[in-house]
């Protein structure tokens, strides 16, 4: 707005200068006088002066703004194509004693850890990893169905891509139902019905 104002100014300063006269003569003192005013001196001469280019308007160019949340939205943008979680592989049954679960993913393209992105793995709805591996190994996870989910996050926490959840069935032994290992099997009627039942007595020994 004031780049244009001032230019507006020298155009008409340059206009009103190309319409005026410019006269000259000499003082009493001898010196050379200029003024656009013929009755400053008797002797008053117009000087000739060649006509001023005309100048043109010009507006200033405009200058994209790039502000900080515009960077941020480019450098969060996502760009993966695919995220999957390649095991366990969905509806399978996995048997570990001490719990033990692999989950392995992949993401295509690669991630981009250099943006700080990060994978996340959800067992059920609790985070259970954070980092930039594409695998993790839990321990100690409880038996029955569980459903794990991959998401792969920015710097700001904005989730970038989700993978398809993959539900799988962990079976550990237990105690309580007497089959974890060391335990000895249950105490069997032996044929002909002698012997002793767990739990109760047996008929007693002949003299």
């Amino acid at each position: 707005m004031r780049v244009s104002l001032l230019i507006l100014i020298v155009i008409t300063m340059c206009a009103n200068s190309a319409l005026a006269r410019i006269y000259t003569c000499k003082d009493k003192d001898g010196n050379t006088v200029y003024s656009d005013v013929p009755e400053a001196c008797p002797d008053a001469q117009e000087v000739q002066v060649d006509s001023l280019p005309q100048l043109i308007e010009t507006k200033p160019l405009a200058v994209p703004k790039t502000t900080t949340t515009q960077s941020k939205k480019q450098e969060t943008k996502s760009s993966y194509e695919t995220l999957v979680i390649t095991a366990p592989s969905d509806e399978e049954t996995l048997r570990s004693n001490e719990g033990n679960v692999n989950i392995v993913f992949q993401a295509s393209p690669a991630l981009n850890a250099r943006n700080g992105h990060q994978y996340v793995i959800l067992l059920g709805d609790k985070e259970v990893y954070k980092g930039t591996q594409n695998s993790v190994a839990l321990k100690n996870v409880d038996r029955g169905t569980h459903v794990v989910t991959a998401k792969i996050v920015a710097r700001n926490g904005r989730i970038l891509i989700s993978s398809e959840s993959v539900q799988f069935t962990l079976q550990r032994f237990s105690r309580l139902q007497g089959n974890f290992p060391g335990t000895p099997p249950s105490a069997g009627v032996p044929p002909g019905g002698g012997g002793t039942t767990s739990g109760g007595a047996g008929p007693s020994p002949s003299p």
